[in-house]
């Protein structure tokens, strides 16, 4: 799910505000991706040395992805909507987010727990606001259709707030918000997650990682962007810590007591994220 919308000019005092909200799970641990800067910024780096590295144009890995999720069953361009999501994680330095999700998507779309070829549709829409029913369709082609809706009512209204019902994980959210900042807008993006955290002091699973994103254009082509877990990081970082052998930091975690781990097979067992600390 997401949410763009239009940025004032400095000679008009409007602004095009959009906002997106969506429902979005999914639990993996696959694939570990690192943005590597070179032939155009095109490049995405697997393992964490270069001893391990494998880098590769991120055409090469979207195409990979795609095909890995038409085979599990997926319609073909919706496989690759899922893939281009993934890649821009990876592109983007957050391996949490990117290709390590594959297995899972495939698994799910073969499993039929996530419904490969549905097509989403606006279930109904009131001026500058909308509501998409996903139909259990993959996340990325979801939030495809939200965005694509949001962009259009804040060009028409200012502002377009779109929700998203009955979807699936939708991956970073910043490829939704970047989405509103290519074309001149705010974008802001949030989901909902299943409960991962404990609330401060406590130890029993109660709230989601809810993660919110800000993307804004600013003068001389910048921007400011935004996007983070409600927590102190997200799941999956402690997935690929897991994965790759090595502890996590004290402060990231707390076991069923309540006390700090550093061991991230139990926080993904049965620990608990810490939430961030409320000002």
């Amino acid at each position: 799910a997401i949410t763009p919308d239009d940025m004032p000019s400095p000679q008009h005092h409007h602004s095009l505000f959009a906002l997106g909200l969506g429902l979005a799970l999914g639990l993996a641990l696959p694939h570990v991706l690192r943005r590597r800067r070179g032939l155009g910024g095109s490049i995405v780096k697997a393992g964490l040395t270069d001893t391990r590295a494998v880098r590769l144009p991120r055409r090469v890995l979207t195409d990979f992805l795609a095909a890995c999720f038409t085979a599990a069953g997926a319609a073909p361009a919706h496989a690759a909507q899922a893939a281009d999501v993934l890649a821009y994680a990876d592109s983007r330095g957050i391996p949490s987010h990117g290709a390590n999700r594959a297995d899972t998507y495939a698994n799910e779309i073969e499993a039929k727990l996530v419904d490969g070829v549905a097509s989403p549709v606006v279930e109904r829409s009131s001026g500058c606001t909308a509501v998409i029913d996903g139909r259990n369709a993959l996340g990325a082609v979801v939030c495809n259709l939200a965005m694509e809706t949001a962009l259009r009512l804040a060009k028409e209204h200012g502002v377009g707030v779109v929700a998203a019902r009955n979807s699936n994980h939708f991956g970073a959210a910043g490829y939704w918000a970047n989405q509103a900042l290519s074309a001149g807008m705010i974008g802001l993006s949030f989901t909902n997650t299943a409960p991962f955290a404990a609330a401060t002091g406590g130890c029993t699973r109660a709230v989601g990682t809810n993660p919110l994103c800000c993307f804004a254009p600013a003068a001389g082509g910048d921007s400011f962007q935004l996007d983070m877990a409600t927590t102190v990081v997200p799941v999956g970082k402690v997935e690929v810590m897991h994965r790759i052998g090595q502890r996590i930091p004290a402060g990231w975690a707390v076991d069923r007591s309540g006390r700090d781990t550093t061991d991230p097979a139990e926080e993904r067992d049965h620990a608990r994220s810490r939430e961030i600390a409320r000002g």
